[in-house]
C-alpha cells in the first residue's frame, strides 16, 4: 500500500545566538497535514544554524551548551592557532567575527533530523524537546524543509463523504415527502365503483388509478 506524503516549510523567526524550542510548530505542521502514523523529515536551509534534541526542563543544559559551544569555537573571529602559537583570522569573515564560527558549528552538529509520529504527534521521550540552535550573534529568519510521509487522515475524502451522506439524507427526505404527497392524491382521486358514475364503463384512467392506490396501500 502506497504512503502518504506532504512537503512543505516552516518560518523560524530566531532571537539570536541560542535554542528556539519547535516542539509546538512540529506538532501542529503534524495535525494540519493529517498524518497519524509516519516520519517527520527535517532539514535546515541554512549553513550558520542547526537542528538538536535535547532537555526541555532544566534550563541550565542548554546553557551549559552554549557555554562549551563557545569555548570549543569562540565568536572573536580568530581561527585556531598556526605553526607559531598565534590565531589568525578566518579567510571567510565576510559578515563579521561570527561568519566562520557559525559555519564550524553547524559542521559539529546537524541539519537534518527523522522524527518518528504516532496517534498524530511526534514520538519525544519525556524529557526531550527539538531545538534550532542559532550559531549567529544576531536574530534571523530560517527556514526549514518537512517532509512528511505515512498515514494521513484525508480531510477532504471525510467532508465528501460528510456531503455525500447528507445529500442521501435531503434526498431520501424528499422522496418520502413526495411519496406521501402522491398517496394522499391518489386516496382523494380513488372512487371505489368508477363504472357507477361513467355510465358502467371502466376507463384506463379509473384502472390507472385502482393500481396507484393498491401500491400506497401497500406502502403504508
Amino acid at each position: 500500500m502506497a504512503l502518504d506524503q506532504l512537503l512543505t516549510q516552516l518560518e523560524i523567526k530566531t532571537r539570536g545566538p541560542g535554542f528556539t524550542p519547535l516542539n509546538q510548530q512540529l506538532n501542529q505542521c503534524v495535525h494540519q497535514a493529517g498524518l497519524i502514523t509516519g516520519v517527520m523529515h527535517l532539514t535546515c536551509l541554512h549553513t550558520s544554524c542547526s537542528l538538536t534534541i535535547n532537555e526541555n526542563a532544566d534550563p541550565r543544559v542548554l546553557k551549559d551548551l552554549a557555554a562549551w559551544m563557545n569555548t570549543m569555537v569562540p565568536q572573536d573571529g580568530a581561527g585556531p592557532s598556526g605553526p607559531d602559537g598565534r590565531r589568525r583570522r578566518y579567510l571567510h569573515d565576510d559578515e563579521g567575527d561570527d561568519d566562520m564560527p557559525a559555519h564550524i558549528r553547524t559542521a559539529l552538529t546537524t541539519q537534518t533530523m527523522s522524527l518518528s509520529v504516532d496517534n498524530g504527534r511526534l514520538l519525544l521521550g519525556t524529557w526531550q524537546a527539538v531545538y534550532l540552535w542559532e550559531h549567529r550573534s544576531s536574530p534571523h529568519h530560517r527556514r526549514l524543509a518537512c517532509h512528511l510521509i505515512g498515514n494521513m487522515k484525508d480531510s477532504s475524502s471525510d467532508r465528501d463523504q460528510l456531503s455525500a451522506s447528507a445529500r442521501n439524507t435531503t434526498a431520501n427526505l424528499l422522496a418520502r415527502r413526495n411519496g406521501q404527497r402522491l398517496n394522499d392524491v391518489v386516496q382523494a382521486r380513488h372512487i371505489p365503483n368508477p363504472w357507477a358514475e361513467d355510465g358502467g364503463i371502466e376507463t384506463n384512467v379509473d384502472l390507472l388509478i385502482d393500481r396507484l392506490h393498491e401500491i400506497s396501500c401497500q406502502q403504508q
